[in-house]
């Protein structure tokens, strides 16, 4: 039986269409109502981001379903979390800008002038019920789990992840100022020293760690030997 797989990972700024929907109206309107007054700037959760990492990710994954059942979820700060086959409109909206997230939170009713920022990130995350549904679907049995999530991202998951279910071997990708966030996960560090071995920039980082681990997996033995040894993703994120 091959192993099941999760990868989680965040949405990019950049995208296939041009923005058509700010924060406001994607808080304030269903995905089904602005797919259908937007239609011409639709497009699945996978097609839709265009950012470099994103299709280290997705290469990534392709990868891994050779070996593996994939399931690949996208944490939207706009949208909550997305199926990659999810259809969303194009849109501009993100946990990075924090400005951005106050003022979202402010519309959710919520005493900011109390709030940390990074309490801030959790709180709009939890209105877009991004942990609980990380929850329900980390229950659902899983062997292994992926997150490749910059730092906002993994706070908006951070109550998910300190509830990985004990059968499933959970893995972080992360710089060590982020590793607090990780929860229940491996860590699998994304710091400088891995950045210069892989040559690439920091905004591609997680991913391409993602898929040069993906591209070492032999087989699903192999991966059954990762879930195992948890030490050794770390070892297969980085070219030997």
């Amino acid at each position: 039986m091959e192993p099941n797989v999760l990868v989680v990972s965040p949405c990019s700024g950049s995208k296939r269409y041009d923005a058509v929907a700010d924060c406001r109206r994607v808080d304030e309107n269903s995905r089904e109502a602005l797919n259908e007054e937007f239609s011409e700037s639709v497009a699945s959760a996978a097609e839709m981001y265009t950012g470099r990492e994103h299709g280290h990710i997705q290469s990534a994954i392709e990868q891994l379903s050779e070996v593996a059942n994939v399931d690949w979820r996208i944490i939207s700060a706009g949208f909550g979390v997305l199926s990659s086959g999810t259809e969303i409109p194009s849109y501009e909206c993100t946990f990075n800008e924090i400005e951005q997230v106050r003022e979202r939170a402010e519309r959710f009713g919520l005493d900011v002038e109390k709030m940390t920022n990074n309490e801030l990130i959790a709180a709009v995350s939890w209105e877009k019920n991004i942990p609980q549904e990380l929850q329900q679907i980390f229950a659902e049995g899983y062997d292994l789990v992926f997150a490749a999530l910059g730092t906002k991202y993994l706070i908006a998951a951070q109550e998910a992840l300190t509830s990985v279910p004990e059968e499933t071997a959970g893995f972080a990708f992360a710089s060590k100022g982020s590793k607090e966030f990780i929860g229940d996960c491996y860590w699998i560090p994304a710091t400088e020293s891995e950045r210069s071995q892989l040559e690439t920039t920091w905004l591609e980082l997680r991913g391409r760690e993602l898929l040069t681990l993906a591209q070492s997996i032999e087989n699903q033995q192999h991966l059954e030997r990762v879930r195992e040894n948890p030490g050794m993703a770390r070892e297969l994120s980085i070219p030997s």
